[in-house]
């Protein structure tokens, strides 16, 4: 007598939100770097420092520009700088780590192969380290329901409903 694997032969997909991002890197760049001791914005000190960074250190990273309380910046600081990464970087947003994750999440929704999900009945894993915001659980609900023929939460042996065609 064997054993069946009736999870392996139910055609369920455990989707594990936390591999969207798995292979992102994600880092924070302090405008703070680019400035003298006082904090203050100087136009042609800071362009000068800009103009001598290396951005490629960048490469496909999800990165967050982060300006600190105690500054005082205008705001065409963080676009010049966000003009400098655009060709290295995979993303670009204001703020600090968790804000760089978000646009890491976000990518890989909006690039994710829907209709491998076609007609499918998935399982979106729940029991995951907690490192899943969760507004991204609510994001792939919208983007996976469209196309999926059931969604539910949590693991194979123990799910909640969430959605049938």
């Amino acid at each position: 007598m064997s054993i069946l694997n009736r999870v392996a032969e139910s055609g369920l997909i455990q989707f594990d939100p936390a591999t969207l991002v798995k292979d992102a890197k994600v880092t924070v760049v302090s405008l703070s770097s680019f400035l003298n001791e006082d904090k203050i914005l100087r136009e042609k000190p800071f362009r000068q420092a800009i103009a001598a960074h290396d951005w490629t250190v960048y490469k496909e990273q999800y990165v967050g520009l982060h300006i600190a309380e105690d500054t005082l910046v205008p705001q065409w600081a963080a676009m010049l700088m966000t003009s400098h990464l655009q060709s290295h970087a995979a993303g670009v947003c204001l703020g600090d780590q968790d804000a760089a994750t978000a646009l890491a999440y976000e990518s890989a929704l909006t690039t994710l192969k829907v209709e491998d999900y076609k007609q499918k009945n998935i399982i979106i894993k729940g029991c995951s380290d907690g490192s899943v915001p969760d507004w991204v659980y609510v994001r792939l609900m919208e983007v996976l329901q469209p196309h999926a023929n059931r969604i539910a939460y949590g693991e194979a042996c123990s799910s909640v409903p969430l959605y049938k065609r």
